[in-house]
């Protein structure tokens, strides 16, 4: 008997962590089912700036050129009224795309070992001897009495 797909979360497939596909002629993504359309974005649009930023940062002048147009986009894009994606606030985008990530590991069944102090640690620790002579402080290359 097989459960309908609409009580199968997609958190719970091997598709969970799959990163969107964007496609190299438009830069846009190919498949936003699960609401990454704000992640996608978000992605295209610092690309784009990432690479407006690379050409411009050469030269004293292209990089005055494109803060002032910078300036001016940010007041254009402030002014657009389209409904709905501009009255969101930041923090409600955020809590609107919640990230699923991978369980933090844990150590394995059974007590843990009890923690040991330095002074337990180093009585703990044999000294080295030679296999020659017995002694400690150098081995059978470095021995003193062959």
């Amino acid at each position: 008997m097989l459960l309908p797909d609409k009580y199968i979360l997609r958190r719970w497939t091997k598709h969970a962590k799959q990163a969107p596909v964007f496609d190299q002629t438009t830069g846009l993504s190919v498949d936003n089912s699960f609401g990454q359309y704000l992640m996608s974005r978000h992605g295209m649009l610092t690309h784009a700036a990432s690479k407006l930023v690379d050409d411009a940062s050469l030269t004293d002048a292209r990089s005055t050129f494109l803060l002032g147009e910078f300036q001016s986009l940010r007041i254009r894009v402030k002014d657009i009224d389209s409904g709905g994606d501009i009255g969101m606030s930041r923090n409600k985008t955020r809590e609107e795309t919640q990230v699923v990530r991978d369980p933090n590991p844990f150590r394995a069944k059974g007590r843990g070992k009890r923690p040991k102090s330095r002074k337990e640690k180093v009585l703990s620790q044999s000294n080295r001897q030679c296999r020659a002579c017995g002694n400690s402080g150098h081995d059978k290359r470095t021995c003193p009495t062959l």
